[in-house]
């Protein structure tokens, strides 16, 4: 098999070792009594779920959530046995499916539980049921309580393993709304359980609320922290990044003062400089409000973007760093000698979060997993 390198000199490592080590310090600092659900939804936030998925041994990790059925069937496919939750919605159609393969679905209402209940007049169901505590997107709200305590008792063979529910704001160690959806999701469980349905387990917390320590629980269920993007806003404090996304300079050229770069000629060179172009561009993630705002490493240096990020190609002013020459290695996103551009960094500089970032890096960048 080629390298990377002899294909195209953009590429994404992520680091195996690092994966394994958050894993360990994540459940180092869980309730007892509580298991760790990896979300590896979205490829694993774009880090390569199949070869992460790989690393979750039964010791340490219950179960791996994805949000899509194909998500799951591709991680079965893969050879993966541990346990699988779909976070769903699913259709009746998607419902066989995922029980023909062994993978529990996660219910998010009335109209989803009716169908897994058809299903399972022929076999047994197993689902994890999600109330909506607070947030209002996906989940049982109260008034549908007696509904779904209706349709659970006509189901024998529907087995209910647990009970979820998801926080909205655990982010933010200042908002009180955390705490008033535990409450709720408290409140939603005792309702059910007085109505004759109950779960022998139970999980509310994500990576947030699990770096907070308020992830309270038979599981929790951690995403973005295992990825080593901070989970809480205006806290550094992380796990180890995995991914690391360079590229090398393709074509290095000197232009004089007032030399236009890129498309619409937004920047022009205020002095004689060195100007270094990549063979990356927004078609690979690296988003277009990056323009004349993104900082890239250079020899261990910063190097400004300069001109637009186009499809294909950035462009960065080297000028500073005289030593800069044809092939030399360019760090987007990660660690080059003592400095690193972390993604925090670029989130903040085009207005989004870490997980956009690590999602929007595309399929046309190889992800190249490692043990560093």
């Amino acid at each position: 098999m080629s390298s990377p390198s002899e294909i195209r000199p953009t590429w994404a490592d992520v680091d195996l070792g690092a994966f394994d080590r958050n894993i360990d310090a994540i459940n180092a600092g869980l309730p007892r009594g509580s298991r760790l659900i990896a979300v590896l939804k979205a490829n694993a936030y774009g880090h390569g779920a199949i070869e992460l998925a790989r690393c979750c041994t039964p010791d340490r990790v219950a179960m791996i959530a994805t949000a899509l059925l194909e998500e799951s069937l591709a991680l079965r496919d893969a050879g993966i046995t541990l346990p699988l939750l779909v976070l769903g919605p699913l259709n009746e159609t998607q419902i066989r499916i995922a029980v023909e393969r062994a993978i529990t679905i996660g219910v998010p209402g009335p109209e989803e539980l009716e169908a897994a209940a058809r299903v399972a007049r022929e076999r047994d169901v197993a689902i994890h049921l999600k109330l909506d505590s607070g947030m209002g997107r996906m989940g049982v709200v109260e008034g549908e309580l007696p509904r779904v305590a209706e349709i659970l008792r006509g189901a024998p063979r529907l087995r209910v393993d647990a009970i979820y529910s998801h926080f909205a704001n655990a982010d933010d160690p200042r908002d009180p709304f955390t705490g008033e959806q535990l409450a709720r999701f408290r409140t939603l469980v005792e309702t059910l359980r007085e109505a004759g349905i109950d779960a022998p387990q139970h999980h509310i917390g994500n990576s947030a609320a699990t770096m907070r320590g308020i992830a309270e629980g038979d599981f929790v269920r951690a995403g973005i922290a295992l990825f080593g993007a901070a989970p809480l806003a205006g806290d550094s404090r992380r796990l180890e990044p995995l991914l690391r996304w360079r590229t090398e300079i393709a074509r290095l050229k000197e232009l004089p003062p007032g030399h236009a770069v890129g498309y619409g000629t937004t920047f022009h060179t205020r002095r004689a400089s060195r100007i270094a172009t990549l063979p990356v561009g927004y078609a690979d993630g690296y988003n277009r409000g990056l323009s004349n705002r993104g900082e890239v490493l250079v020899r261990g240096r910063r190097a400004p973007v300069v001109g637009r990020v186009s499809m294909d190609l950035v462009t960065i002013d080297v000028t500073d760093i005289p030593e800069a020459a044809l092939g030399d290695e360019v760090v987007l996103l990660g660690k080059q000698g003592n400095d690193e551009v972390p993604v925090e960094e670029l989130a903040a500089k085009v207005d989004t979060i870490s997980y956009e970032v690590f999602c929007n890096i595309g399929a046309r960048v190889p992800r190249v997993h490692r043990r560093e």
